[in-house]
């Protein structure tokens, strides 16, 4: 099979040394024959990027200063060239089948619908169907249901996604915390009928490593906004500043350049 370009994104910031076990892990297990590797950092320091270019990526997304997680993210996604994209955080070692790369790619490729796959098995409680493959691989497709706010369908965990799944929902929330970020793309996949999200039974492929390094930081603030996102009532209201405040954010950077504020080689 002549296998597509997968672009595998690891997002970054401040942890070298686990992000180092998160990409050798990740190369020690793999087995897909068409990557390419980008390491998009959100402005660590001078001596810590330095640490991360002897890591093995192809293509470097180094920010200057910390610009949040979703400017990092939609920055590396930009940068990505792949008709797949893997994204993961810089704190998953990823473990188990060599193979499961070409699994997802064989789903997605037989159901293009199904825009959006977890590579880990991490919340029981959502509705599924199976789907059974040409190749006898057996998929949850996850059933949206706006009515169960419990309803994750988009994690931000690692997992595997189409480049016309990443056209579709759009750019990640800029400007806001990193909470935030999530749970404004949970509700938009949530608001779109376009892609499924899926789960090839037996790829729990990625264990968390950095709990006890963590950046988030549960201000009250945060707190707030999450609950004005999670009301039916206030969603919508949520949804629209935020969509505005990234607006307003990228339209402040056209005029920087081709690249703007980060680096990209």
């Amino acid at each position: 099979m002549n296998w597509p370009l997968v672009s595998v994104l690891v997002i970054g910031y401040m942890r070298p040394a686990l992000l180092r076990q998160t990409v050798e892990s990740f190369l020690a297990t793999c087995s897909y024959p068409n990557l390419e590797l980008i390491l998009a950092d959100d402005g660590s320091s001078p001596d810590m990027q330095a640490q991360m270019r002897n890591l093995p990526f192809d293509v470097f997304v180094m920010s200057p200063r910390n610009r949040g997680l979703g400017a990092n993210t939609n920055a590396g996604l930009a940068a990505a060239h792949g008709e797949f994209v893997l994204q993961l955080q810089d704190d998953w070692v990823c473990d188990g089948t060599s193979d499961f790369l070409q699994q997802a790619v064989e789903v997605m490729t037989e159901r293009p619908d199904t825009g959006f796959l977890r590579m880990t098995d991490r919340n029981p409680r959502l509705v599924y169907n199976r789907y059974v493959t040409r190749t006898g691989r057996v998929v949850r497709i996850y059933v949206p249901d706006q009515r169960k706010l419990y309803c994750e369908l988009y994690t931000d965990t690692p997992h595997f996604k189409s480049h016309r799944f990443i056209e579709f929902v759009g750019p990640y929330c800029e400007g806001v915390p990193m909470e935030l970020t999530e749970i404004d793309m949970r509700y938009r996949f949530l608001a779109q009928q376009e892609f499924l999200a899926g789960f090839i039974e037996g790829l729990h492929m990625f264990e968390h490593i950095g709990a006890e390094h963590s950046h988030r930081r549960p201000l009250l603030k945060v707190r707030i906004a999450g609950r004005l996102l999670e009301n039916r009532i206030t969603r919508h209201f949520m949804q629209a500043y935020l969509a505005d405040r990234t607006r307003r954010i990228r339209k402040s950077k056209q005029g920087d350049g081709a690249r703007g504020w980060l680096q990209a080689e």
